[in-house]
């Protein structure tokens, strides 16, 4: 069943446990997939171009790959934002997440020791891609899960934040290219 929020979005399904022939609701958890996404886009999509018509795509001239910090831009305000909700609601909401992307968010914000409890209303399903033969089967790695507490600290207290130097240093090598640009391309 898909759901819909005001002001905090869609959940992707709602696992609803009811009364025997009725529609009395005695129980439901909010589940919600993380997929990856793709940088290099158009090149993913010319090799899928060649692979339907025929052509031989194991050249290796298509490179693209996972866009990790995109991923977690859009979907650690919603971890929150839909966090927060069930937490109030004393429910649970389960992200369905693909183990390196994953890792991804335990590295970028620091996320140690988060282990399972039962008490945590947040619950991460990490999944990886195992080859079974010719064919790769979805394989439960782990569940971990988090107070929204833990994930607010985990984002305010971001050890990966770059400092102010670093971020003026960068902007001033910005303008001082663009202003070498302007002066080689400005008429004589």
């Amino acid at each position: 069943m898909r759901s819909v929020l005001r002001d905090t979005g869609n959940f992707d399904y709602v696992m609803v446990k009811h009364r025997p022939l009725s529609s009395e609701i005695t129980d439901f958890v909010v589940i919600e997939f993380q997929t990856g996404q793709t940088t290099g886009t158009g090149k993913l999509v010319n090799g899928l171009s060649d692979f339907m018509q025929g052509r031989d795509v194991t050249r290796g001239e298509y490179e693209f790959g996972v866009n990790y910090a995109d991923i977690w831009k859009r979907t650690f305000t919603q971890v929150l934002n839909k966090g927060i909700v069930l937490e109030n609601w004393g429910q649970k909401i389960y992200w369905v997440v693909q183990e390196p992307v994953y890792q991804d968010l335990v590295q970028r914000y620091k996320l140690t020791d988060l282990g399972y409890s039962t008490r945590h209303s947040t619950v991460f399903l990490v999944y990886d891609l195992r080859r079974v033969g010719s064919v790769y089967e979805l394989v439960h790695t782990r569940m971990e899960s988090a107070t929204i507490a833990q994930l607010f600290d985990a984002l305010r207290n971001n050890k990966a934040i770059p400092s102010k130097e670093q971020f003026v240093q960068r902007l001033t090598e910005r303008i001082k290219a663009n202003m070498e640009l302007k002066l080689r391309l400005a008429p004589e």
